[in-house]
């Protein structure tokens, strides 16, 4: 009779349809399951802590039950799962939730916890610990190498090998599942299968009944193990895409719960990680306690921790308040740039670098490379700043990964974040330029703890549109002609551009003043426009080098962030509706394309700009100056960026 009081709804969010769980009032309390689970799997926890005053929460996640189960593992990585939820949460109208998580609920916990801290006021994680990411192997190479290729999450990597398992007697398979007490790493030869390898049980366990099984096998039979195994085979996919993160801390108050019989707990370095000070404790420094037990009634637990911690104010954005040391140097030259090669996040990245005192970290556009900061990294290294630019990913001397799919805002983050973590660097003053702009804002949103103020400039924050994708909307805007719209086709730019003498190719980038929509008729196309004369503010020496760069690279790596735009999309609904809190400044030409994109001056000038970036400082309009902004006018911008950052 308590079950039937179970209120059961489909909310939309994300782009599927999720099947939730409810009941009670309250402090919202939001239960992520694990696999093979359902909602099903906290129906106690529901109950009891619906009846001490809390609204318990729990959806089928994302495969599983009722809710949508995309056919693709590429699409059950932490970052869409993570996103689900988020929408959940402002679909209920719900700003923060108390957070709890078992088996790979947890981990998505974890993950919740990094991404969005501001939404959850306590975390009560089960069995599956926090795991720092290796930033030199990924998960499943890691388990392989461990456990070698019989380990279970090594064997559910191939499409459809575990399904055929799993299939034969789904009410024997959730029997031996859930009934088992072998902490061993579970190994499954193929020869044997994963019938073979755990046996029944003379009988259930005291808390688990037939109908509990003939619930779970129900479901099951219906939508079978696709989904949930998909978060397996999605794996390595957050770990590419989790780069920023590598050295992130949980900071939300959180309690660990454990069986000593649970699987996690006999890993190789478990319990050491678990109990020890420079383990778990350090890589979650809010950690309450961590609770191992053999009989536990997990609703006390629960209950005694969220009410200890349901009082807790929502957690404060970071004021940076350091002062840079001001040094008299005489302006460097050109040769006194620095140039290294760093491994950050799988890729080799070309970094140049000039300077001693705070780190201003400066991020070029398209299509330009580290160069086009020279003027700003001389003139900055004089007063008491280290400048750094780096070749991002796809450009100059820096690694270009051939796929549009390692070029999403995640993956550049991650680069950034990682060359950051290589050279020591806490915090920096972080500068965008167009594409640079574009992922110094998408910096902003994933680790503000590291970026102590912002200069972006050309390209404003554009908050993410929680349906429609952005190539779409841009087509819906400007046409099929619309130079991102044609940019999507692998191969066409490419071809495009090929027809066509590189230096006028990157003559008529640079030298445009036309600030209207750049439209590019496929029977023209871009070697068909013509080439202005070379900018009064680029050299002909300059141009030689950007010339030579991208005679050596090519233009793909830079065309692949144009062709990443919706992956971005996808991956980043957890970030929906989120404001960026850093101290920022923003610049911008009057002749420049972006400004003069429907609707943006209303918004860069008005309100609009200041309720998505509540820290923004000032927006500088500069006349008669186009899109190149950094380079057209190198002493204004310099003295900009200077002026604002020397306030921390």
């Amino acid at each position: 009779l308590e079950m039937e009081k179970i209120e059961h709804t489909m909310v939309r969010t994300n782009g599927i349809n999720m099947h939730v769980a409810s009941i009670g009032s309250g402090p919202a309390i939001l239960f992520l399951h694990g696999f093979p689970e359902l909602w099903y799997s906290w129906r106690h926890q529901m109950l009891s802590l619906s009846s001490l005053g809390f609204r318990a929460i729990a959806p089928d996640l994302r495969g599983y039950g009722d809710t949508d189960a995309p056919p693709s593992p590429d699409s059950y990585s932490a970052l869409h799962i993570v996103g689900d939820l988020v929408g959940l949460l402002d679909h209920m109208g719900l700003d923060q939730v108390f957070l709890v998580g078992h088996d790979w609920g947890a981990i998505i916990a974890w993950y919740f916890c990094l991404f969005r801290p501001d939404r959850i006021k306590a975390l009560v994680n089960l069995s599956v610990p926090f795991f720092r990411r290796d930033p030199a192997i990924n998960f499943v190479e890691k388990f392989r190498a461990a456990l070698g290729d019989d380990f279970y999450m090594c064997r559910f990597q191939i499409a459809g090998e575990a399904e055929e398992d799993f299939l034969w007697d789904t009410v024997k398979v959730f029997t031996r599942i859930l009934a088992n007490r072998d902490p061993k790493p579970p190994l499954i030869p193929k020869e044997i299968g994963f019938r073979g390898i755990y046996k029944d049980p003379p009988s259930l366990p005291s808390w688990l009944s037939q109908q509990d099984i003939n619930h779970y096998a129900t479901k099951f039979n219906q939508t079978g193990f696709t989904g949930g195994l998909n978060y397996y085979r999605a794996l390595n996919l957050t770990w590419s895409l989790t780069g920023a993160w590598t050295e992130g801390r949980v900071k939300v108050p959180t309690k660990f719960i454990l069986g000593d019989l649970d699987l996690t707990y006999h890993f190789t370095g478990m319990k050491e990680y678990i109990h020890s000070e420079e383990g778990l404790k350090k890589d979650v420094p809010a950690l309450d306690q961590v609770e191992k037990s053999k009989m536990l009634d997990l609703s006390n637990s629960y209950t005694l921790f969220v009410n200890e911690t349901k009082s807790l104010p929502p957690l404060k954005t970071s004021k940076y308040l350091q002062k840079p040391q001001k040094k008299k140097v005489k302006k460097a030259k050109m040769e006194k740039i620095e140039h290294t090669t760093v491994q950050t996040n799988g890729i080799n990245l070309h970094v140049a670098s000039i300077g001693t005192g705070p780190a201003v970290l400066f991020l070029h556009g398209f299509p330009e490379l580290w160069y086009s900061w020279r003027h700003q990294m001389i003139s900055l290294s004089s007063l008491g700043y280290r400048a750094i630019a780096p070749d991002l990913r796809g450009y100059g001397d820096s690694d270009a990964p051939p796929s549009a799919e390692s070029y999403s805002s995640l993956h550049i983050v991650g680069d950034l974040v990682g060359l950051i973590d290589k050279m020591g660097i806490d915090k920096v003053f972080l500068v965008g330029h167009d594409w640079g702009a574009v992922i110094a804002w998408h910096f902003c949103l994933f680790r503000p703890d590291r970026v102590k103020a912002l200069v972006n400039m050309s390209v404003p924050f554009r908050p993410r549109h929680p349906i429609i994708k952005p190539v779409e909307g841009l087509r819906a805007l400007f046409g099929d002609d619309y130079y991102i719209c044609r940019f999507q086709e692998p191969g066409e730019a490419e071809e495009d551009f090929a027809g066509d003498d590189i230096a006028n190719i990157l003559k008529k980038f640079y030298g445009g003043r036309n600030p209207s929509p750049p439209c590019v008729p496929r029977e023209i196309g871009f070697k068909g426009l013509k080439a202005p004369e070379l900018p009064f503010w680029l050299s002909q020496q300059d141009l030689d080098y950007f010339v030579e760069k991208f005679k050596q690279k090519g233009f793909t790596g830079g065309l692949n962030y144009y062709r990443a735009l919706n992956l971005t999309w996808e991956l980043t609904a957890a970030w929906s509706g989120v404001q960026v809190k850093v101290p920022t400044k923003f610049i911008v030409g009057d002749l420049d394309i972006t400004y003069h994109f429907p609707g943006a001056k209303e918004y860069i000038n008005g309100d609009g700009f200041k309720k998505d970036v509540p820290f923004l400082q000032d927006v500088v309009v500069m006349e008669g100056v186009a899109h190149f902004i950094n380079q057209e006018k190198p002493e204004e911008v310099t003295t900009h960026i200077y002026d604002f950052i020397k306030k921390f």
